[in-house]
């Protein structure tokens, strides 16, 4: 069975468990951005391999990459060194992981681009008066430069990153951060996002959770299972039709 008909049945199980009007009105979207709103396996692969080539080393494919993304720059480089049979040490890791961020931050959207029906969803969320936030465990410098560069900055009202507080997702943290900033309790706002870390995080932190599945991960890998989930991003219309209410406005 695909991801897909797996997502879109379990997404109705969903539905017709539990009905839409008892739900408290959602005030926030808090969305991951790696693989959620930012295809950006490009900038990630073109980077890291320039740093392993610079040292002599084979380069990662593509669908290696997509499994490590969202662990950070750190597991990038260790499964490298791993792949090409080399114990990695705290020295070689740091020269290496130092180089990965320079690449990168020198073409942070490299073969990097929006997620189809980004843009028209902010647009909408924003039109309705929801807050929208950012909660990355990518580096602030690299996910700043990515989110202006793309135009993305300007829709959002807090921005969390892996830099910003002292746990990364899967722990709790960094949402219960933005929700202090918001000043929302957990059952009106909502985590987005692609991989089992968001997921994970949400569930610890009190708040129900969207799972995209055109991401970097699949639905049958997680542990944590998601409230909804969602394989085009009009799909949150049907969960949430309030956000779709000012769309023939803009």
């Amino acid at each position: 069975m695909s991801p897909k008909v797996i997502a879109e049945r379990f997404a109705d199980h969903l539905h017709s468990d539990e009905s839409l009007s008892v739900m408290p009105s959602i005030k926030a979207f808090l969305f991951d951005l790696d693989g959620t709103l930012v295809d950006t396996i490009g900038g990630i692969s073109n980077a890291i391999n320039c740093a392993l080539e610079r040292h002599g080393l084979d380069s990662l494919s593509i669908n290696e990459i997509a499994g490590l993304v969202g662990k950070g720059g750190t597991a990038l480089v260790e499964y490298g060194l791993k792949k090409n049979r080399l114990e990695p040490d705290s020295e070689t890791v740091a020269q290496i992981q130092n180089c990965y961020l320079q690449m990168y931050r020198a073409a942070p959207i490299y073969n990097t681009h929006v997620m189809p029906g980004v843009i028209p969803m902010l647009e909408r969320a924003t039109a309705r008066g929801l807050s929208l936030a950012i909660c990355t465990n990518k580096t602030g410098a690299l996910a700043a430069a990515i989110l202006d560069e793309l135009g993305l900055t300007r829709y959002f009202r807090h921005l969390v990153f892996g830099d910003s507080v002292p746990f990364r997702k899967p722990h709790p943290e960094p949402i219960r951060l933005i929700l202090k900033k918001l000043d929302f309790p957990p059952e009106v706002c909502v985590m987005i996002g692609d991989t089992e870390n968001d997921m994970c995080a949400a569930r610890r932190a009190g708040i129900r959770s969207v799972f995209v599945g055109f991401g970097y991960s699949r639905l049958e890998s997680l542990v944590s299972q998601p409230d909804w989930v969602i394989n085009h991003f009009d799909q949150l219309d049907s969960i949430f039709p309030s956000i779709s209410c000012n769309a023939s406005s803009m």
